[in-house]
């Protein structure tokens, strides 16, 4: 066996490069002398692009990247060069786009071939080491492409243009005015795609899809359609009852296999759970349902236990895969479940999960509750008791790895959900949690005051993109409105304004990246996460009117109207520029409490967050911050706090009296 040495990714920090820094292929990164050699040798390049938790992308990995013959046959006729999705999104999604237009699909691992100037001719995602399940093997698609590019090369400067003709055509906006239609269409869309039996949108496989669910809230906010609170509660509830929830450690999983959320793929990232977790909060303030409470606080239990960093930032994500195999750290048996709990309470325990001596995944099971039963008051202290049992017992078994890479957009949404849930929850740990990242990323991911994408190896790094920029945003303005620090609400202004950078200012929107290579996309799909243009757009409409600023306005009217065709077309896949929408249209409630400190405040801010509002843009001064809040807002004019709390509720240019009582507040916001 020869002795493995490394190959140009040892210097890397990304976990999943890492992951491959002594695999036979030659892999470069993505930069310079990657781009630099492939053009020198004149040899096609060989892409590869995954992530760290993507279970087919370790199966391509020990199955040919391991491959001595395979890797010395790469090696001779290509440029390897392998890319971690989540640190340079642009060159994914370019590539995808490519993928998708030559072969009608993509995914993980993405596998493309490029001219030594770097256009896509050829491409797929996992290809087997032999040919089966009607696909080639992967040597059979490198030997291919290797007779492409040597005998047929006129063939490929044809298809590369095609090709680059097709993702242009895929990346452009379609400009146009969007109005309220637009909001029904994407309702109807939505409960025309659901599953009346299961929830969710669509049959196997399954995604949460936040975005869609919370457009629905919003949407059933404003107009009482039954049938949109319905489709959200519907599918929480089941969610929350499946598989496809970590029972035991909190969170959720990436998406379920199959129609009923039993048996996940159990990859779990941090984007979906900040999402969920804010989600489950929104729907509890509608419902007051204790159980989405309960999912609340476990999952932010999970994000700020086991992803949370040394210095305040949280992990990207966490692994499918155990030396076991996929899915066997999560499951059970009868026998291992009343070994740590006893016979009494693990047969308590095994009834309530549906641990059964058959299983349901291969002759274990994955714990779950029956679907819209009631859990009784005695069952709940039970499991709540048990359960941390069971988890002490689960870190004992070979673990998921942790994909220690911190990014900014992330972060930013789990900055995001912590803040609001520390309102609706009354938890003020998690707006100290909250706070804690922000402070990592502004002080340790950013260059010369700018963001940067990630945090790795103790090493900040890579230009910042229009996600990390808006998605960071969200989070300082939601940190903002639950804490009144004014540093949130500055730094939220500073870096809005350093958006612009992405914006196209002649037909409106916002490019990824400021960097040209491959191509300038820009992005407005709204799926598993919302693109970078709907959050920077809804950024900027609450700092309107948290600032009193109309160019912030008009700057999110021009992104929606460099969109509105797409929008149009396709409503259910645009669902976070519908909520955009539904506050231009609609227009938000500004709430503007005042106090001589924070404490005297808090009944009112608690009754603020007691109910569901998504309409509201939230001030909270106190004598220690009116000075300088009022530098960075209009909404304090003539509002200086005394001792005694008050809350002003405006909308329309309309004000009602000020409330001099969490009561009044709450009668005044009820009234609409």
């Amino acid at each position: 066996m020869p002795e493995k040495t490394p190959n140009g990714l040892a210097g890397e920090k990304s976990p999943y490069l890492l992951e491959h820094a002594y695999n036979p292929v030659k892999w470069l990164p993505w930069g310079k002398e990657a781009l630099a050699r492939a053009r020198n040798d004149g040899k096609p390049v060989f892409l590869s692009i995954g992530y760290s938790t993507c279970h087919w992308c370790h199966q391509l990995a020990k199955e040919s990247f391991e491959d001595q013959k395979t890797a010395a046959y790469i090696n001779k006729n290509f440029i390897p060069v392998k890319v971690d999705r989540e640190e340079r999104p642009e060159v994914d999604a370019y590539y995808m786009t490519a993928v998708q237009a030559m072969t009608g699909g993509g995914g993980w691992p993405l596998s493309v071939f490029l001219t030594p100037d770097l256009k896509p001719f050829y491409g797929g995602t996992y290809f087997p080491p032999e040919p089966r399940f009607g696909m080639p093997s992967f040597m059979q698609v490198l030997e291919f492409v290797v007779t492409l590019w040597k005998e047929k090369r006129n063939d490929v400067t044809a298809n590369t243009e095609q090709v680059a003709k097709a993702v242009a055509e895929a990346s452009s906006a379609a400009p146009g005015e969007l109005g309220g239609s637009a909001l029904d269409d994407g309702y109807r869309a939505l409960v025309s795609a659901f599953d009346q039996a299961h929830g969710g949108f669509s049959m196997a496989p399954k995604f949460p899809l936040p975005g869609s669910l919370a457009f629905l809230l919003r949407y059933h906010y404003r107009t009482g359609k039954g049938m949109a609170l319905s489709a959200v509660t519907k599918t929480l509830d089941e969610m929350m009852a499946g598989g496809i929830r970590d029972h035991v450690g909190g969170g959720f999983h990436r998406y379920s296999t199959d129609r009923v959320w039993l048996v996940p793929h159990f990859e779990k990232m941090l984007y979906d759970n900040a999402l969920l977790a804010k989600l489950y909060a929104e729907a509890y303030q509608l419902t007051r349902k204790r159980e989405y409470a309960d999912v609340v606080r476990e999952t932010l239990g999970w994000i700020t236990g086991e992803m949370k960093g040394d210095g305040g930032g949280f992990y990207s994500a966490q692994d499918a895969d155990t030396p076991e195999g996929e899915g066997a750290y999560y499951s059970w048996t009868p026998d291992e479940v009343k070994e740590r709990l006893g016979v009494s309470d693990g047969e308590t325990f095994c009834a309530l999960y549906g641990v059964t001596r058959t299983g349901n995944f291969g002759g274990r099971s994955l714990l779950h509750l029956e679907p819209g039963k009631a859990v009784g008051a005695g069952e709940r202290e039970a499991a709540a008791r048990l359960r941390p049992l069971l988890y002490s017992a689960r870190l004992k078994r070979p673990r998921p790895a942790t994909d220690t890479k911190v990014l900014t957009s992330w972060n930013g949404l789990a900055i995001s959900a912590l803040a609001f849930a520390s309102r609706a929850l009354d938890e003020h740990s998690y707006a100290v949690e909250a706070a804690g990242a922000a402070s990592f990323i502004l002080e340790s991911v950013t260059s010369g005051g700018e963001l940067l994408r990630r945090f790795a190896g103790g090493e900040a790094a890579l230009p910042g993109t229009i996600e990390d920029y808006a998605y960071f945003v969200q989070g300082l303005l939601d940190l903002f409105e639950a804490t009144g620090a004014p540093a949130w609400l500055a730094e939220a202004k500073r870096l809005a304004e350093s958006m612009a950078r992405f914006e196209d200012v002649k037909s409106g929107g916002f490019y990824m990246t400021t960097d040209g290579i491959p191509a300038p996309l820009k992005p407005s799909y709204d799926g598993p996460t919302p693109s970078g243009n709907s959050v920077a757009a809804l950024d900027l409409v609450r700092l309107s009117e948290i600032t009193g600023r109309a160019d912030y306005r008009a700057q999110a009217e021009r992104t929606l109207k460099a969109f509105g065709k797409d929008v149009a077309g396709s409503p259910a896949s645009h669902t976070g520029m519908l909520t955009t929408l539904d506050l231009l249209l609609n227009g938000t409630r500004e709430v503007v409490v005042t106090a001589g400190d924070g404490e005297d405040a808090e009944a009112m801010m608690s009754r603020i967050y007691r109910a569901f509002l998504p309409d509201k843009a939230v001030v909270l001064a106190t004598r220690g911050t009116f000075r300088a809040l009022s530098g960075l807002t209009s909404l304090l004019e003539g509002r200086e706090p005394s001792k005694k709390p008050r809350a002003y509720v405006c909308k329309n240019f309309s004000c009602d009296l000020p409330a001099a009582s969490a009561e009044e507040l709450a009668s005044q916001l009820l009234a609409r």
